[in-house]
């Protein structure tokens, strides 16, 4: 009952502050140099994000403590904003990416850990996303992404019903 409230809430477009979450995440390595284990932080990617167990690619340690980073402020901002999750709708998250350095990177390379972090906060599931990216900068003092989310469309779900004619090439066995 309440999400139908909250999805005609944000259907009229009001302007609401973006969701700002991290960039960055930290990530445990040996320094080539010293050869000591230093904790650095890296734009996550899928490499840096999930382990290969059992030929499945999982979720290591260092991606859960980003994950969990990431909707704890997500969170933060939908009880700020009064927005619950939305279920049967699509939302399309508008995107602003504020980058650390000047390297060349690639936007949607980021996004699959915080579009799964946004589960159950923003979206039911995270099939509901549709990103679209606006900008990118660079913003060296506080890299970060942020995000508007507006409520799109119903989600169709129902498969048109197929009529059972036989093709012309069709035969039909007699056994």
């Amino acid at each position: 009952m309440g999400n139908s409230v909250n999805q005609n809430q944000h259907s009229f477009r009001q302007k609401i502050p973006r969701m700002t979450i991290p960039l960055l995440m930290e990530k445990r390595r040996r320094n080539k140099t010293t050869q000591k284990m230093e904790n650095i932080w890296v734009v996550p990617s899928w490499n840096h994000l999930y382990t290969i167990v059992n030929n499945r690619p999982t979720l290591g340690k260092w991606g859960e403590i980003y994950k969990k980073r990431v909707a704890e402020a997500a969170l933060e901002w939908a009880m700020d904003n009064d927005w619950a999750p939305v279920t049967d709708r699509k939302v399309v998250l508008r995107v602003w990416v504020y980058w650390n350095d000047a390297r060349s990177k690639d936007c949607h390379n980021t996004d699959k850990a915080w579009a799964d972090a946004l589960e159950g906060i923003i979206y039911e599931d995270d099939s509901q996303a549709l990103i679209q990216y606006q900008d990118f900068q660079i913003d060296r003092q506080m890299p970060r992404i942020e995000i508007e989310p507006i409520v799109g469309g119903p989600i169709i779900a129902a498969k048109p019903k197929r009529k059972k004619t036989e093709h012309k090439n069709q035969m039909a066995l007699d056994i």
